[in-house]
């Protein structure tokens, strides 16, 4: 309750204010009537001193001494009983009283004290009352948000109704998570600067007031949000400094532990989809996936499906081994990122971590450049398999990328092709196996494998020159173009190509001495 309050709706109303008539706002806790040389000992902050007068000093020292005492102590005020024992209060105490913003006031004889005190308890008793009313409807309001409401938006609007002031919820990361009417950018950059400005500004966990303009009368109640320590956002409330009172930072304080339980329930499911979706993608790339029509429901939930084609991709971070505590939140942070991207590229993030590994399932039809250009400067390397599809071929792109592995540069994206021509180049039994999965496996299981094989043998043979290929075969060269252009579908690649039709001279040799052997 404010002295201005009792001054209005008590016996008070007949006092009259001789100083310190500017900070009639304080507040009011109690009523107390003392008349005693040493007072200071039996008040405390909020009372209300009534006194006779009998024992306030004379002398214009003291008296100034006293009022600066009374005034240091938080007194709501001083009201003295005219003319008994004094005829007004020194002029001393008044000029004190101003420079010290302390009010004093001068009562009529005739009113009764035990009216102003009976008044004035029964004042606060009822304001009291009205608080506790109105705290408990707060409560229920934002406890029935917490329980019912699926995101932050409905918290803000929830104690907006509450308070009836414009409510706002952000980030540290500076997003707004909820607010109750359109967000000002310019005041909201403001904030989030002032934020940064001042380090340990709103770095407890009680409500403060910032001062935004005070011209423009642009004041904030916040509230830190704060989850294992960490501040992840700030609850706003907008409005005038002296609008603000203990019921707005109660109600602000509970607004925050909903929105910290609310977040770290997002964080909770979030971690526990990400942890059934790495799940799901480790086990199809170690070949663990039960083919299960109820294992293949839920991976097509998730995002996977098992007729359409994939390439397995895998981040290698610049992070040694075994990780660090850091390590472990900067690949978190990371796993995260690509999920992000992933999002935006309109594909189901469909990932794992092991390590200092993240591995990704990636449609065909996105190529991986898409997704590197946004991480490369993050350091590590990226490698992509082969285009593969159904459960085998996802273990076969995870196979594809581990060989890769120990050839994996800081900072580049290498594709399977890449590396493998030069390592069969190089008498690598694995890579020539896989070189001829990737160039002749695909024909030789053709329904017409044979003829398409002698077709691409006898085209590298004579330097891919349709007419005397034709000749060879003895077929017309239309004929010859047809299975060219079959060839081509099959393989994947272009025989206009130079690099491609000297890959596929040594494929066919490698075939040719194979099967010889």
């Amino acid at each position: 309750m404010k002295l201005a309050t009792a001054l209005e709706q008590t016996s008070l109303s007949q006092a009259t204010v001789v100083a310190g008539r500017q900070c009639l706002d304080r507040d009011l806790a109690w009523v107390h009537i003392v008349d005693h040389p040493d007072i200071f000992n039996w008040l405390k902050k909020g009372d209300l001193l009534l006194t006779t007068g009998y024992n306030w000093p004379q002398d214009p020292q003291k008296c100034r001494d006293m009022v600066r005492r009374l005034a240091e102590l938080g007194l709501a005020g001083v009201v003295m009983a005219v003319p008994h024992f004094h005829e007004h209060f020194p002029q001393a105490a008044i000029e004190e009283a101003d420079r010290c913003c302390f009010p004093l006031l001068e009562l009529p004889w005739e009113v009764a004290f035990s009216d102003i005190t009976q008044q004035v308890l029964e004042q606060i008793i009822n304001f009291q009352t009205r608080i506790i009313r109105r705290s408990d409807l707060i409560h229920r309001m934002l406890t029935r948000a917490a329980i019912e409401a699926d995101n932050l938006q409905s918290l803000a609007s929830a104690l907006t109704s509450a308070l009836e002031l414009p409510a706002l919820i952000v980030a540290s990361s500076g997003s707004v998570l909820g607010a109750s009417e359109p967000a000002n950018d310019a005041v909201e950059l403001a904030v989030m600067r002032h934020l940064n400005e001042q380090a340990n500004l709103l770095q407890g966990v009680e409500p403060q007031v910032l001062e935004l303009d005070a011209d423009a009368g642009a004041f904030r109640l916040g509230c830190p949000i704060r989850l294992q320590g960490e501040r992840v956002g700030v609850v706003w409330l907008k409005g005038q400094r002296d609008s603000f009172e203990e019921l707005h930072c109660r109600a602000v304080e509970h607004a925050a532990l909903i929105a910290a339980l609310q977040l770290s329930h997002q964080r909770e499911l979030l971690d526990q989809e990400n942890r059934l979706g790495h799940a799901l993608v480790a086990g199809l790339l170690e070949g663990k996936f039960p083919e299960t029509p109820r294992a293949i429901e839920r991976a097509l939930v998730s995002g996977w499906c098992h007729t359409r084609d994939y390439r397995v991709c895998l981040v290698l971070l610049d992070e040694p081994i075994p990780l660090s505590r850091e390590g472990f939140q900067r690949r978190k942070e990371q796993a995260e990122r690509i999920t992000e991207i992933m999002q935006g590229l309109g594909i189901a993030p469909l990932l794992s971590v092991s390590l200092n590994q993240i591995s990704l399932i990636v449609p065909a039809d996105v190529v991986p450049e898409s997704i590197w250009k946004h991480i490369r400067l993050d350091g590590g390397a990226m490698a992509a398999s082969r285009v593969h599809r159904g459960v085998a071929g996802m273990a076969q792109g995870a196979g594809d990328v581990a060989t890769l592995l120990p050839l994996l540069r800081p900072g580049k994206l290498h594709g399977f092709d890449e590396v493998l021509f030069p390592r069969a180049l190089m008498g690598d039994d694995d890579a020539r196996r896989m070189l001829l999965e990737r160039l002749v496996t695909p024909l030789t299981r053709h329904k017409n494998g044979a003829m398409l094989m002698e077709t691409l043998c006898t085209l590298a043979s004579e330097g891919f020159q349709l007419a005397s290929s034709a000749r060879c075969l003895d077929i017309h060269i239309s004929t010859l173009r047809y299975r060219v252009e079959r060839i081509e579908e099959l393989l994947q690649l272009s025989m206009e190509n130079p690099q491609a039709r000297f890959q596929l001279q040594v494929a066919t040799e490698m075939y040719r001495l194979q099967n010889d052997a």
